[in-house]
Formats: structure tokens, C-alpha cells, sequence
């Protein structure tokens, strides 16, 4: 049996299983007291009207190796400016994750890519109950582990 946890001066480190601690590559490692934490690479919030298709991009100024992590906050809100109703949250790495609903179907679409993310809503956002403007808030969080 490999050794796969190490407490050290330096700090802890942890190999995948199979991995001897020891003398795993950064690779062979699940965690590393040793990496950087995570940092915001960008933060900001956008509209979108139920009404119609919409197709959002946003850049990270950047291209990495893996995808980073995204974290998206959709929220209804009144012509008064007033948020209500349940907001959805997502946080992924996924090439692609969705909300979805008995009515409708398909509300939006999250695609985080290496680059960039794209949110997308679709026409079927006046069904059911969001038949309001939302206000999408994000965050996208270099995580450093690719």
C-alpha cells in the first residue's frame, strides 16, 4: 500500500489513490496546502428580457487550460426594479449545464468554456411563472488546478 497523505513542514499534501505521496508529481496530487487559492478573475451582472431569444458572451480576458469556475445567479425582477421570485444559482466547470423545469422545458443555458461563458436564454421563458426581466449576476473564479 502507497502513503498518500504527507504533514510536513512545508505544509499537506495528498496523492490520488494508486499515487505514493512522496514522490507524486503535482499531477499525482488531489490537494496541496502549497497551491494558490482560488482568485476572481471577473465579476459583474447583465439583463435579459424574457420576450425574445438572447445570447450573452462574456469574455475572461484569458484562456486557460481548464475551465474555470463559474458562478451564475439568475433573478426575476418587476419594471419597479424590484426582485422577487426564486433565483437560481449554478456553480460548474461543466462545458454545459442548464436549467430546466417541468413548464417550460428550457429556461436557459450556461456554456462555461475555456475562454469565455455564454448565457443563453430561449423564447420559452414566458411560459410558466418568469415572465419578467431577470438580472443575471456572475462571477468566474480562477481556481488554478488545471
Amino acid at each position: 500500500m502507497v502513503d498518500r497523505v504527507l504533514l510536513h513542514s512545508a505544509g499537506l499534501k495528498v496523492s490520488k489513490p494508486g499515487v505514493d505521496v512522496k514522490t507524486a508529481s503535482e499531477a499525482g496530487l488531489i490537494f496541496n496546502s502549497e497551491w494558490s487559492a482560488m482568485s476572481r478573475l471577473i465579476f459583474g451582472s447583465f439583463s435579459v428580457n424574457p420576450n425574445s431569444a438572447n445570447t450573452r458572451t462574456i469574455l475572461y480576458g484569458k484562456s486557460f487550460t481548464y475551465r474555470p469556475l463559474v458562478f451564475t445567479v439568475v433573478h426575476p425582477y418587476a419594471a419597479s426594479g424590484d426582485l422577487f421570485g426564486p433565483a437560481r444559482q449554478h456553480i460548474g466547470t461543466a462545458g454545459f449545464f442548464a436549467f430546466y423545469s417541468p413548464s417550460p422545458a428550457n429556461r436557459y443555458i450556461v456554456d462555461v468554456r475555456n475562454d469565455r461563458f455564454v448565457f443563453q436564454n430561449n423564447s420559452s421563458m414566458t411560459e410558466g411563472d418568469w415572465t419578467s426581466n431577470a438580472i443575471i449576476r456572475y462571477a468566474v473564479w480562477d481556481h488554478g488546478l488545471g
